[in-house]
């Protein structure tokens, strides 16, 4: 049978409907069926697997091609936060949770039409850029969440809701460690992200789509689009940037259009055929890859949308790639700079600012800020953060001025030290796409290696010094010798 993205080659793939909507419809015992967790809607896998395979079924029933587990917020953080013993069956829960879907694939699978399972991985409830958890903390927790989900048989990952980039590339390597752990590689069992833009035109955070699409597209993903807050007609401006300018699949799972407050219940208003409406522009028009449907959408949604992929050529992208480019937190900045070089501003450099070292001393962070905005709007395209200096701990200066910088001004940072634990301080708290300045030979491979090594986990780029240990000319001077090492 064909694999999950050979199908994609061929045409759209359909994804579901609702978990959590649905599951609000139905009449749960909050002892017997939330196993006394009132609304850990995870828990049905183990108590009332019967009910979420009868969903999975009538999604695939309508003729979507794919299913999510219902795993959204089986994570370890997430479950820790309704009973910490919780967080001892994340691997288990997951695993179960995989093998229900994979039952009610079997059930409608045939040799011509084949059936698949998306792991989902919610957001959960704490965001790593406004310091509620640790970048390591939160990819210790997806980690075992993906080891669950790999157990149970899935297809693909899906990183869905998300809101925070910090939080998506924690994600991404926590279903890249379980993957590895297991003998696996991201072409078995691909890896899609679904961010979240708010009605505002942003991620929770700010982020706008350009951001999300620097910062994400050097890690080995499969596709990256939309779900949830919002119905389609919000959701094609983003797409539509997203269709020009990704180089991979490009997914859209819209709510039923925007959420309202009716006689105090949470109502979606746009029925099937509405959004089978703006799926047909999605696909004929935009050359979307993946539809499905989010908060407020049933098998009837699904129907229309089926009869859509089953109708619609999916038009052909003209990409158009970015130019290479780094992000903050908030949106992209292209390295070739029309107007200018790219500038680095450098006077947050302990080693070279005595204005700097002196804010260092005295911990005014404030102070700091406001440096980092002067250099913004004096022209500098880039902020270099070195807080290397002599009887600190670096990472602790590098974690903390890193976090405040990025949330208050709107620039990439280049992270600068000579220690590789410091530059990974400042990158797990930095969202944007960050640079790290800098790796060379002059201590051999080994150091080499490290740095190569952060800037693939937290996908920054590299300035590389064309120095090595030669015993008579480490710092190349000719245009030779740099070509040599650079090579």
């Amino acid at each position: 049978m064909k694999s999950l993205l050979e199908l994609m080659a061929e045409r759209p793939v359909l994804l579901d409907g609702a978990m959590g909507s649905t599951l609000q419809n139905e009449d749960l015992d909050v002892d017997q069926d939330y196993l006394g967790h009132e609304n850990c809607v995870d828990l049905l896998v183990r108590s009332r697997p019967e009910l979420i395979q009868s969903i999975h079924e009538s999604y695939l029933a309508a003729g979507s091609d794919a299913v999510e587990t219902d795993t959204f917020g089986a994570n370890r953080l997430v479950l820790s936060e309704f009973d910490p013993a919780l967080a001892e069956w994340t691997v288990d829960l997951n695993r179960e949770a995989a093998e229900i879907a994979r039952a009610a694939c079997d059930v409608h699978a045939t040799p011509t039409s084949p059936r698949f399972v998306f792991g989902s991985m919610g957001p959960g409830t704490r965001l790593i850029s406004l310091g509620q958890v640790s970048f390591d903390e939160m990819t210790n927790s997806y980690a075992h969440q993906a080891a669950g989900l790999i157990q149970g048989g899935v297809d693909a990952f899906l990183i869905e809701t998300a809101q925070d980039l910090l939080q998506v590339k924690s994600a991404i390597n926590g279903c890249l460690h379980a993957l590895d752990s297991a003998g696996r590689d991201p072409q078995e069992i691909p890896i899609f992200v679904s961010i979240t833009i708010e009605a505002t035109g942003t991620m929770l955070l700010g982020s706008d789509i350009a951001a999300a699409m620097v910062a994400l597209r050097s890690y080995p993903i499969a596709g990256l689009g939309l779900n949830c807050a919002t119905g389609p007609r919000e959701m094609i401006p983003h797409i539509t940037y997203l269709c020009k300018h990704w180089d991979r699949a490009v997914s859209c799972v819209p709510n039923a259009g925007l959420p309202v407050l009716v006689e105090g219940r949470t109502e979606f208003p746009l029925d099937a055929e509405s959004l089978a409406e703006s799926a047909r522009e999605m696909v004929g028009q935009l050359g979307v890859d993946v539809i499905g449907g989010c908060c407020g959408t049933g098998p009837e949604h699904i129907a229309a949308l089926a009869d859509v992929v089953g109708k619609t050529r999916r038009a052909d992208r003209a990409r158009e790639p970015l130019p290479a480019s780094c992000s903050s937190l908030y949106t992209d900045t292209a390295y070739r700079q029309e107007q200018s070089f790219f500038i680095v501003g450098e006077r947050m450099n302990a080693s070279g600012s005595r204005r700097f070292k002196r804010l260092l001393e005295e911990g005014d962070t404030d102070e700091m800020v406001s440096l980092a905005r002067q250099q913004v709007r004096e022209g500098a395209n880039c902020l270099d953060i070195n807080v290397d200096y002599a009887g600190r701990d670096g990472s602790d200066d590098m974690s903390r001025i890193v976090a405040e910088v990025v949330r208050q001004v709107d620039s990439p940072v280049m992270i600068d030290s000579t220690q590789p634990a410091v530059i990974e301080a400042g990158l797990q708290h930095a969202g944007g796409r960050c640079i790290i300045n800098s790796a060379n030979f002059e201590e051999g491979d080994e150091k080499f290696d490290q740095l190569c090594q952060l800037a693939v986990r937290y996908g920054a780029a590299l300035v590389i010094g064309t120095i090595d240990e030669h015993p008579e000319e480490a710092m190349a001077r000719t245009a030779a010798r740099k070509f040599d090492i650079a090579k």
